[in-house]
């Protein structure tokens, strides 16, 4: 494995572009990884990320949308069903965004800490 600072390789899986080269796309389709990077052919298809990613969006999306429930709530008089709908589309919609990022910035963090993959 080639060296590379794990804060590298974390930059461009969160860019959801290959961890080694830079210069192919990680993903296949939304969360599923290539088999292997059609510019340097690393294996990624042993690279598991599991439940990170999805903890890892949930604690950032309800860190954001934290303010914004109370703000709604307790500083404009609006009706019962419009935080939801608001929050819930809001959170929603950042969580789709974040997902496939989150999961290429573990993959990039397993792969450069050089961890057992499966």
């Amino acid at each position: 494995m080639e060296t590379l600072s794990k804060k590298t390789a974390m930059k461009r899986g969160l860019k959801m572009t290959c961890p080694k080269c830079d210069n192919a796309p990680l993903f296949r389709a939304y969360l599923k990884p290539v088999e292997s990077c059609a510019s340097c052919e690393t294996d990624w298809a042993k690279v598991r990320a599991d439940d990170g990613p999805a903890w890892a969006t949930m604690l950032i999306v309800l860190h954001m949308l934290a303010p914004l429930f109370h703000y709604l709530t307790f500083k404009l008089d609006l009706p019962s069903w419009a935080p939801i709908l608001i929050l819930g589309g809001l959170g929603l919609g950042l969580c789709l965004l974040l997902l496939p990022r989150m999961k290429g910035l573990f993959i990039g963090l397993i792969w450069a800490t050089g961890a057992p993959t499966s």
